[in-house]
């Protein structure tokens, strides 16, 4: 048997009013009460009608999220924090895959405003914000996050991506290293570029001579670190090697072991990201921490906001990162 809303308000200790203003947002609620009614509902494992809940205030208390790659275990994180917020504040979370197609990100767009979302967390494959702008309805809030098409104005959480990479790099160039390669991801992303900007001014502000032929583009994906490697051990003499992210670095690292490199004896590596694997590989990867949970958080708080207050100017964060060293450089 279904636990009631009364049965709710009567172990909280508050009116079924009360219950009905947390679940809804329809009024103020000071937060230590909310809390209560938050950690009875969990308690009694009570689930909101949605249905009812949307006739009521109009509202239908989901979250549309778009992702270009639901395989990457960044943006798996990063959902994570989006429902650690958004399960707090009683709303759901519908998630869309585009596989780095812009097009696809349009029909994901277009399919969650048909379901007249309450709002949606974008991670933008698209170059220029013109691509999508058409598609997204100014009624419903939008958040990008990671990365952002060129010529938007719009709210943005991602992290100091520049300032990340220029830290690696002179991580580096501190120890020694004068040749030091680069595999980056989808050129045409401001991430990207982000951090190819780090790269290319640590190598200058260190007085080496920038080699372009030390950099190469792979496609965000294992493959493309794999290949990116390989090239780079047939063609330059590096004896460093930063990877823009955490699959091009299994990818490259992968190459690496299947040619009997040695790390960092022969390569030193830093990639970009942080997880478990990385502290169990043969050796220990140094890499770029950043903050997944937190964008996600973040990114649900400030469109929740949007969708009560909207404000009169965007706003953008940048998080910090970490580099954490470990035993590959």
């Amino acid at each position: 048997m279904s636990t009631s809303i009364r049965e709710v308000a009567r172990k909280a200790g508050v009116s079924t009013a009360t219950v009905s203003h947390v679940i809804n947002e329809t009024r103020f609620v000071a937060e230590k009460t909310r809390q209560r009614v938050i950690d009875v509902m969990t308690e009694l494992d009570y689930t909101p009608n949605f249905a009812a809940k949307t006739l009521r205030s109009q509202k239908t208390f989901t979250i549309g999220l778009v992702l270009p790659d639901i395989s990457n275990h960044f943006f798996t994180s990063v959902v994570k924090g989006i429902e650690q917020h958004l399960d707090q504040k009683g709303y759901q979370l519908l998630v869309g895959n585009t596989d780095e197609n812009v097009d696809v990100e349009i029909e994901k767009i277009k399919t969650f405003q048909a379901q007249q979302v309450s709002g949606i967390i974008l991670a933008s494959s698209a170059e220029n914000y013109e691509e999508i702008e058409p598609y997204l309805n100014q009624e419903t809030p939008t958040v990008f996050i990671d990365r952002i098409p060129h010529g938007a104005n719009v709210d943005y959480i991602a992290v100091e991506n520049e300032k990340a990479v220029y830290g690696a790099v002179q991580r580096f160039i501190d120890l020694g290293h004068q040749q030091i390669g680069m595999i980056t991801g989808i050129s045409k992303l401001s991430s990207t570029q982000e951090r190819m900007n780090g790269y290319r001014r640590a190598i200058e502000h260190s007085q080496l001579q920038l080699d372009e032929s030390l950099i190469y583009t792979g496609d965000s994906k294992f493959e493309g670190g794999y290949k990116a490697a390989q090239q780079l051990l047939k063609n330059t003499g590096i004896t460093a090697m930063f990877v823009a992210n955490n699959l091009m670095t299994i990818g490259a690292i992968t190459y690496l072991k299947e040619q009997k490199v040695k790390i960092p004896e022969d390569i030193a590596i830093i990639g970009f990201d942080d997880y478990e694997w990385a502290k169990i590989t043969d050796p220990p990867l140094s890499v770029i921490k950043q903050p997944t949970e937190e964008i996600g958080e973040k990114a649900a708080e400030i469109l929740l906001s949007r969708s009560h207050v909207p404000a009169l100017e965007t706003e953008s964060f940048l998080l910090p990162t970490k580099l954490i060293q470990r035993s590959s450089c």
